[in-house]
């Protein structure tokens, strides 16, 4: 984990010029961003492997009942696929894939806005106004998501 981040961090000071590395706001809505990007990939590509190993698991099943398979192999194999359709309830990764991508957006149209504004005009309170905007985005984010746990868990519990 740590070495992912590590290298997170090097990818951005790659991207960075000299001068913006001098820029505190311009790094830190950079590292927001990238956060939201390695979010969404992670949450992207645990949907898919969950979505993915459901649908072959469930017609392993059906292959495996056609071909008389030893019971116990069909059966490790569907109970596969039901604990995946309850981690599916539990865990909202297509949700949290498309959240992270908006909050990414979001934060990278912010950013390239920053930039765009030369040098000389990157004051400290349009520094302020960047650190600010990402921070309302991270909080946003953060509010939606647990709302979005709330709601599920209460779905859970009345259902």
């Amino acid at each position: 984990m740590k070495r992912t981040q590590r290298q997170q961090l090097i990818e951005i000071d790659e991207r960075l010029a000299e001068e913006d590395l001098a820029d505190r706001a311009l790094v830190h809505s950079m590292v927001q961003a990238e956060w939201y990007l390695a979010q969404m990939r992670r949450t992207h590509r645990r949907y898919v492997f969950s979505e993915s190993g459901a649908l072959l698991l469930a017609g392993a099943a059906t292959v495996l009942a056609a071909l008389d398979a030893p019971p116990w192999i069909t059966a490790i194999v569907a109970a596969t696929v039901a604990f995946l359709a309850g981690l599916r309830r539990i865990v909202s990764w297509h949700d949290d894939w498309l959240a992270a991508s908006e909050a990414r957006a979001k934060a990278n149209a912010e950013i390239s806005q920053y930039r765009l504004l030369p040098v000389a005009e990157r004051t400290p309170q349009r520094q302020q106004e960047l650190v600010a905007a990402i921070d309302s985005l991270v909080l946003a984010e953060t509010r939606t998501w647990g709302r979005r746990r709330r709601e599920k868990l209460q779905a859970e519990t009345a259902g």
